[in-house]
C-alpha cells in the first residue's frame, strides 16, 4: 500500500470514529451538528468530484453544484461520497483462501449491496415511528387483531409507510425516467417487467435483508442475468453492480438537488 493510500485511509477512518463516538452529542437539539467531513474537505472533495463530475457534465458544473450547497449539505455530501468511494466504488471484500481469487463477485457484491442501502438510508431525514405507535394512529378499528395474517398485513403496511424500505423507495423514485426504466426492465416477475420502480426497490432491499439477517449471499446481482425465485414468483434479474452504482450516483445528486437535508 502506498503512503498516500495509508494517509487517505487514516483520514477517512478518523472521521468515522469521531462521528461514531459523538452520536449522542450530535443528536442533542441544543447544539449544532459538528461538520466533521468539511474539516477533511481537501481530501473528500476530490473523491466526490471523481465520482460525480461526469454525471454533472464537467468540472465547472460540479464546482457550481457544490458551491450551491449549504455547509450542512456539503458535510453530508462529502460524508456520503467518501464512504461510498471506500466501501463500494473502490472497495471489495477479500478472502485469503489458497488457490482462490481474492475477490469473489457474489461475496463482495453482497457487502456492496448492504453498504449502498445503508448510505441510502442515511440520506433520509424522516423520523422513525415504531409499529405500536403507528398502529394506534391508523384510521378504523384495527383492534382486536385476531390472527397472524391480519397482523402480518398491518406490519407490511407499516413497513411501506414508516419502515426503512420507505426511505429506499423514495430514493429510487427520484431517479430519472430513463434510469427507472432501465432498472424496471432488468427485473422481471414471472416473465413480466416490474410495473414500477417501487417493485424493484423492494426487491433489492429484500436481497439486502436476506444477507443481513439470514446470511444469504446476494447471487442475483451479477455480471450475467440470473433466474431465481423471489417469494412465490420466478424472477429474472439483469441488474449488475455497475448499473446499481450509476443509479446510486444519480440518486445522490437528485437528493441534494430536489430534497436537501434539514438545516
Amino acid at each position: 500500500m502506498l503512503l498516500s493510500e495509508i494517509i487517505l485511509f487514516l483520514d477517512i477512518y478518523s472521521v468515522y470514529v469521531v462521528n461514531f463516538s459523538n452520536i449522542s452529542y450530535m443528536n442533542k437539539k441544543s447544539k449544532p451538528r459538528p461538520l466533521w467531513n468539511i474539516k477533511r474537505e481537501n481530501i473528500f472533495l476530490p473523491l466526490a468530484e471523481a465520482i460525480f463530475v461526469d454525471h454533472l457534465g464537467g468540472k465547472d458544473n460540479f464546482e457550481t453544484f457544490y458551491a450551491g450547497l449549504t455547509d450542512v449539505e456539503k458535510d453530508l455530501f462529502l460524508g456520503i461520497a467518501s464512504k461510498y468511494s471506500s466501501l463500494v466504488k473502490h472497495g471489495d471484500w477479500h478472502v485469503n483462501w489458497e488457490d482462490c481469487n481474492p475477490v469473489i463477485d457474489y461475496f463482495t457484491n453482497s457487502f456492496k449491496i448492504v453498504s449502498l442501502f445503508a448510505l441510502i438510508e442515511s440520506l433520509s431525514s424522516e423520523k422513525h415511528e415504531d409499529f405500536y405507535e403507528w398502529i394506534k394512529k391508523e384510521e378504523g378499528d384495527v383492534f382486536p387483531i385476531n390472527d397472524k395474517s391480519k397482523l402480518k398485513s398491518l406490519y407490511e403496511s407499516y413497513k411501506l409507510s414508516y419502515g426503512s424500505i420507505r426511505r429506499c423507495v423514495s430514493f429510487f423514485e427520484r431517479l430519472s425516467p430513463a434510469r427507472q426504466a432501465r432498472l424496471r426492465s432488468g427485473f422481471k416477475l414471472n416473465g413480466e417487467p416490474a410495473s414500477d420502480i417501487k417493485v424493484v426497490a423492494q426487491y433489492l432491499y429484500n436481497l439486502r435483508s436476506k444477507f443481513v439477517h439470514e446470511c444469504e449471499l446476494v447471487l442475483e446481482i451479477a455480471s450475467i442475468p440470473v433466474m431465481s425465485r423471489h417469494k412465490s414468483a420466478v424472477t429474472f434479474t439483469d441488474i449488475s453492480i455497475p448499473i446499481l452504482l450509476q443509479a446510486f450516483e444519480e440518486g445522490v445528486l437528485a437528493y441534494f438537488s430536489s430534497t436537501p437535508p434539514s438545516k
